[in-house]
């Protein structure tokens, strides 16, 4: 009998051990599951406000930024009689200038978080989505042309008064960058839908403010060139009749 106790009390032992080490194997695997899935939520979360901020940051910078810069350009400050003898008649830089560096610098970091989001994502792999192709492109397009381009018609104009082949390079080479940047935007909300829900009135926010800003630049634009050809048909004009009167003579 005390033979049979004995056995019975070692192979009691022996599945008490296995059953030990099968549970602590166990809840070695939980744990171990447990902290790759709270690294996935800290992962996600991260990327996350990591996109939040970039949409965000370039938002700002083309929707309200850089047309706000445009803007500044047509502004009729010589017409507005507390404006027009203070340091904001210096349109350029004054205003236009100030605004264009604040937007390029959000601009830089905008596009550091778009990259490190796009890494994450998977976006910079084949096949690469738009909104990474035509982002890139408004970028550099801006980072490589803008600066050096607006400074060297800032030097032309401190010598001459007048407007270079520079300025007018810089004028479209932004128009165009600017309305790609504002296509992109539309693009990047098409992307994140496939991840988050995207509620309406943040679309509408975007776009109004996008439809107002873009009217207002439009609008003034349109006017300078009106009133641009009608100072030309005067002077043409003035000159006509100048001729006329030194023929009679």
């Amino acid at each position: 009998m005390t033979r049979h106790y004995r056995t019975a009390l070692s192979a009691l032992l022996l599945i008490l051990a296995s059953t030990l080490v099968l549970a602590q194997e166990t809840h070695s695997q939980v744990d171990s599951r447990d902290v790759h899935s709270i690294e996935k939520r800290t992962s996600f979360k991260v990327w996350n406000r990591e996109r939040n901020g970039h949409a965000c940051i370039m938002s700002i910078v083309f929707i309200v930024l850089y047309p706000l810069g445009a803007i500044s350009i047509h502004l009729p400050i010589d017409h507005i009689p507390y404006l027009r003898n203070t340091y904001l008649r210096n349109k350029i830089m004054a205003i236009h200038a100030p605004i264009q560096i604040l937007a390029f610098v959000m601009m830089i970091g905008g596009m550091a978080l778009g990259i490190k989001v796009a890494q994450f994502a998977g976006f910079l792999h084949s096949p690469i989505q738009a909104h990474v192709v035509i982002g890139f492109i408004a970028v550099l397009t801006i980072i490589i042309f803008q600066p050096v381009l607006g400074i060297l018609q800032h030097r032309y104009f401190k010598k001459t008064g007048r407007k270079s082949i520079f300025a007018y390079m810089h004028r479209w080479i932004g128009r165009v960058a600017i309305v790609l940047g504002m296509i992109n935007s539309g693009l990047g909300f098409q992307l994140a839908k496939k991840n988050i829900i995207i509620h309406t009135h943040s679309y509408v926010r975007s776009y109004v403010i996008l439809g107002i800003l873009v009217t207002i630049w439009v609008s003034l634009v349109i006017y300078d060139e009106l009133k641009l050809r009608k100072s030309a048909a005067v002077a043409d004009g003035g000159e006509k009749a100048a001729t006329q009167q030194q023929e009679q003579k």
